[in-house]
């Protein structure tokens, strides 16, 4: 097995060739996102489904996604004949994920999967599949779970056919409206002007070739692997040695999982829980009540967030003798205390990676795929060092 430093290079290699393959299925993709298109533009509705909340999380009400996008019902209701959903899976509740297939294909709309080949249900109309080899050694830190990289694999599908989706929209003539960062001066308004858009009233968005814009997202996002597996190991190290140390002095780890995606990752499959996850209920802040009941010295805050730094959080670390790990793109903003360690996830500033010519903001996101590959990166490692020393 690899050792910890080598793991979280090899969870994020691993992570750029599911980036690189998705590439080659780029024909396919554009194929299928034709024929949504056509759904959409003869008045259909888009939806998005999964068994577990991490999949639509990430894709709904989401920065440089779509404003079109419709989340399921709890279980599949909404969609019909004329619409069209993304349906992901990850193997990872399989009698849930394939009774949510078996509604969705019944109820008349056209299904596109997004995940691990199926072999004994009935196939969606369209499948767009995860990764159908992994690499034993990561595997194996996750105990054979394949979630981490199947979950990440399907974010990078979903955002690839997203941008495939806009280009098939604007060559019969039309934009679909999409989010922007709410960090972005000026975008909540921007957003609100669109709020019941599906497409965007005026525009001068030229007709887009297959493939150029799915493209370029995954040329964008494989720079922000690349960066994650050239720069932030050696930081990752000294964060799995800290968590495996505070863990055997009877510490707790206190880990902030920021949503769209990240906050779902705790508990997934191939987590060992080895982290106490704090609740997520003010966006990028953590509760500053459950921080003073929870946190005791000698213990370590992992906080997995997205722009801002929590400075009243990390004063409170700090009074009560904790050791803090950051990751987030921001600057150190409202001063406060400076972490001990930082992971920089590289996503760049508003989040989106791709322009589109003559709209007015960049679209399709990093920060999900990023964010989870670092909670990890760091979770495997830890699994990797505790097994070297035989301790559990």
């Amino acid at each position: 097995m690899t050792t910890p430093a080598l793991f979280s290079a090899s969870f994020f290699t691993a992570l750029l060739a599911g980036v690189e393959e998705t590439r080659g299925a780029l024909s396919s993709i554009a194929g299928i996102s034709e024929k949504v298109a056509d759904l959409l533009l003869a008045g259909g509705r888009l939806f998005i489904a999964s068994s577990r909340p991490d999949f639509v999380s990430e894709g709904f009400v989401r920065s440089g996604g779509l404003m079109l996008l419709e989340e399921c019902g709890p279980n599949g209701e909404g969609p019909g004949m004329g619409d069209a959903v993304l349906l992901g899976w990850c193997n990872a509740e399989p009698e849930a994920e394939r009774a949510l297939l078996r509604r969705l294909t019944g109820s008349g709309a056209y299904v596109v999967g997004l995940g691990p080949e199926l072999h004994d249900i009935a196939s969606p109309d369209a499948f767009l599949p995860s990764r159908s080899s992994l690499p034993t050694d990561v595997l194996s830190a996750f105990d054979g779970a394949s979630y981490p990289l199947v979950s990440l694999q399907n974010l990078v599908l979903l955002w690839t056919f997203t941008g495939e989706l806009v280009a098939a929209c604007t060559r019969r003539g039309h934009m679909p409206a999409l989010y922007q960062s709410v960090l972005i001066p000026g975008a909540r308004p921007r957003n609100e002007r669109r709020a019941t858009a599906r497409f965007e009233t005026e525009h001068d968005v030229p007709a887009i070739t297959p493939g150029a814009l799915g493209g370029i997202y995954l040329d964008r996002l494989g720079d922000v692997v690349r960066a994650l597996a050239s720069r932030e190991t050696e930081t990752i190290e000294q964060v799995v040695q800290a968590g495996i140390a505070t863990l055997a002095q009877g510490g707790r780890i206190h880990a902030f999982l920021i949503s769209h995606f990240p906050v779902h990752q705790w508990g997934a499959p191939g987590d060992r829980c080895l982290m106490h996850k704090l609740s997520q209920v003010h966006g990028e802040t953590p509760a500053i009540a459950e921080l003073e009941a929870e946190l005791a010295a000698g213990d370590l805050l992992f906080f997995l967030g997205y722009y801002n730094r929590p400075s009243e959080a990390y004063a409170l670390a700090r009074q009560r003798a904790v050791r803090i790990v950051e990751a987030i793109t921001g600057p150190p903003t409202g001063g406060g205390p400076v972490p001990d360690f930082i992971i920089r996830p590289w996503w760049p500033y508003g989040d989106a990676l791709v322009a589109v010519p003559n709209y007015d903001i960049d679209i399709l996101p990093a920060s999900g795929i990023a964010q989870a590959a670092i909670y990890w990166a760091v979770v495997g490692a830890m699994n990797v060092k505790m097994e070297k020393f035989q301790w559990t």
